[in-house]
Order: structure tokens, then sequence, then C-alpha cells
């Protein structure tokens, strides 16, 4: 009995994947596309307003190289400004957190001197393909990745979302840990006009 509820579901899983696998290929199929507009009008940048049977249309039509070029760029760029970028020898918000952590920790302001423990860095970007080694048309021994493209749209827009989140938890975070350094600052500055009368 339990064979047969093993290959039932063998078979199941199968056919998903299969159906996921057909899905994925239909979404990246390349379509000839009608884009061409009567009293085309362009509104700004890749926005364009015409009309095509009969009905008023708002087109933007862009190179798809370009669209993932600057999501890419967009989304590494969050990343940059959430964690850094030791290349270029920024810290980012997380760094300017842990900065701020060791400051209003400092015995310069009342407190016990040791660093506070906060969340280690989770960089979100994880671009490791894995890569097929040959031979290309030319000769040459390469190594290749491939990807549909759909998937490294979804991919980057996730990460984009994930990265939108933490700058917005960074910000915060650092921001209330700079009051706490200011109020800080306030008590020694009070403490030390008051052992001074």
């Amino acid at each position: 009995m339990n064979k047969k509820i093993d290959l039932i579901l063998a078979l199941v899983s199968v056919l998903l994947f299969a159906a996921c696998a057909s899905q994925l290929e239909k979404d990246n199929e390349v379509q000839d596309l009608d884009t061409k507009l009567e009293n085309e009008k362009k509104i700004s940048g890749q926005d364009h307003l015409g009309i095509r049977d009969n009905k008023l249309k708002v087109q933007k039509k862009v190179l798809l190289a370009e669209e993932l070029r600057h999501l890419e760029n967009e989304t590494y760029g969050i990343e940059y400004e959430v964690y850094g970028n030791r290349e270029y020898g920024t810290k980012g918000l997380y760094g300017a957190y842990k900065e701020c952590k060791a400051e209003v920790n400092s015995v310069k302001y009342g407190g016990t001197g040791k660093l506070a423990p906060i969340e280690p860095a989770a960089p979100v970007i994880n671009e490791d393909p894995l890569l097929k080694f040959g031979k290309d048309e030319s000769g040459e021994l390469v190594g290749v990745s491939e990807e549909f493209l759909t998937q490294r749209i979804e991919r980057f827009k996730k990460y984009k979302s994930l990265l939108q989140k933490r700058r917005e938890e960074y910000e915060t975070k650092l921001g209330i840990c700079q009051n706490d350094v200011k109020s800080a600052k306030e008590r020694v500055k009070t403490k030390e006009k008051s052992s001074s009368l």
C-alpha cells in the first residue's frame, strides 16, 4: 500500500514540476508584438499615447537589457546604501548603526564601554551561478550560466523589496541610536555643569 502511495506522489510531483517548467518556458517565449500606435505622442520617458484598434492606449516600451540593467543597478545601489561597499570604503546604514551603538555604550557617555551585540549583517544578493564548463563556438574554454529572464527579474524584485525593508529598518534603528547618543551627551553636559558648581 505504501509503495502505491509513494508511486502516486512521485508521479504527481513529476507532473507538477513539468507543468511549472512548461509555464516558465511559455512565460519566456519570444512573441511578435504590435507596438505601432496611430497619432502617437510622447508623454514622458518611454511612455507614449496613441490609438490602436480605435481605443486610446498609453504604451511604455523598454529595451529588456536596459530594464534588467536598471533593476539590477537600483537593487545593488540599495544594498550598498544598507550594508556599504568595502571596495569603496563605505559603511552603509548598518555600519553607521554599529558605530552609533558603540558610541552610545562608551564610558565617555556613561555606558559600560562594552560593545552591545547587534545582529550580524545579512546581505541579500547572492549571485553565485552554477556554471557549465565547456568550449564555446570559437573553441574557447568557458563557463556559462543561463536562466530565464522572468526568473532573474523576479529574483531581483524580491531582493529589492527585502533591501527596501532593511533600509527602513536601519534608518529607524540609526535614528533611535543617534537620539540616544544625543541624550547621553546632554546627561554628561548636565553632570559636568552640576559638578563644576
